[in-house]
C-alpha cells in the first residue's frame, strides 16, 4: 500500500500477459476508516505475508484472542479489504480468509489534512511506518544472528541512502521512475499468492522513500527547514559509508 497515493501509476507492459492487471484501489474516506486499528492492520500484514489463514491461527500468530481477530477480519471483509479463500470449501470448522488481490493507494497527505479522516489516516499511516520499520529491523538483526542463512541473499538485497540535489520536478520524474520499474516487477509476479509460494522463491520487500531533507539548505519547505547552514554539505553525503560494512554507495554489505 502506497500512503501517499504513487501507486495510481499506470502499469507497464509485462511480457506474455494480454492485460494488464487492474489500478490500484483508492482507499476513501470510508474505507479508511474501516482500517484504522492497528489490529486491523496487523492482520492485513499477516496476511499479504503469510497467505490465507484462519482467525484462531492468526490470533496465535499475534498474541491475541481468537474472538477479537475473527470481529476485525469481519470489520475489513465488510470494507472490501479481506474474502473468503476461494481454495477452502465453505463451510468448514473454521473460516478462511485471505487479502483482496490487488494493491491499494492512500492519498496519506490528502487525508492527513481533512479533519475528518486526520485521525483515521493516522492510525493508518503509523502503522504502515511501524510495520515497515519493524521488518528491517527483525532482518538485521537475522543477518547477524544467523550469517550462514544470509550469505546467499547478500548480493541480492540492499540497504542504501542516496541523497541528491533536485528540484520538485526532478523529484518527481525520480519518483515515477522507481514506480514504473515497481510497476513492472508487480505486472510480472501478478496473481503469485505469498501463501502459495512457487519452489525458489520467498517473499521479498521493497521499500521506497522519497522526501526533501528538512535540514539542508536549498528550497525546500519553508516552515521546516533549517536556517543554520549544517556542519556538512549536502553536495557531498556520505551515503552509508559511516555506517558499519558501508561501501560509499549506501549499500551494507554482509
Amino acid at each position: 500500500m502506497n500512503p501517499h497515493g504513487h501507486d495510481d501509476a499506470p502499469p507497464a507492459p509485462s511480457e506474455g500477459r494480454q492485460s494488464a492487471p487492474p489500478p490500484p484501489r483508492q482507499v476513501d474516506a470510508e474505507t479508511l476508516r474501516g482500517l484504522a486499528h492497528p489490529l486491523r492492520m496487523r492482520l492485513m500484514e499477516e496476511l499479504a505475508i503469510g497467505g490465507p489463514s484462519t482467525a484462531t491461527l492468526l490470533a496465535a500468530r499475534l498474541g491475541e484472542n481468537s474472538g477479537s481477530t475473527s470481529y476485525h477480519l469481519r470489520v475489513l471483509s465488510r470494507h472490501g479489504f479481506v474474502e473468503d479463500d476461494p481454495e477452502r470449501a465453505p463451510g468448514g470448522r473454521e473460516r478462511w480468509w485471505r487479502r483482496v488481490p490487488g494493491t491499494y493507494s492512500l492519498r496519506g497527505f490528502a487525508h492527513r489534512r481533512d479533519p475528518a479522516t486526520r485521525e483515521a489516516a493516522g492510525v493508518v499511516l503509523d502503522a504502515l511506518d511501524q510495520g515497515r520499520s519493524d521488518r528491517r529491523a527483525r532482518w538485521w538483526s537475522f543477518t547477524e544472528e544467523n550469517p550462514a542463512e544470509v550469505v546467499p541473499w547478500v548480493e541480492a538485497t540492499a540497504d542504501a541512502d542516496y541523497v541528491l540535489q533536485l528540484t520538485r520536478a526532478e523529484a518527481a520524474e525520480l519518483t515515477a521512475e522507481l514506480t514504473a520499474v515497481m510497476e513492472r516487477w508487480r505486472v510480472r509476479t501478478e496473481g503469485q499468492d505469498p501463501g502459495r509460494v512457487r519452489p525458489g522463491t520467498t517473499v521479498v520487500e521493497t521499500q521506497i522513500f522519497v522526501f526533501p531533507h528538512l535540514d539542508a539548505r536549498g528550497t525546500g519547505p519553508e516552515k521546516t527547514r533549517c536556517t543554520a547552514p549544517p556542519e556538512r554539505s549536502t553536495m557531498e553525503p556520505p551515503n552509508g559509508s559511516d555506517r558499519p560494512d558501508g561501501d560509499g554507495r549506501g549499500k551494507r554489505g554482509r
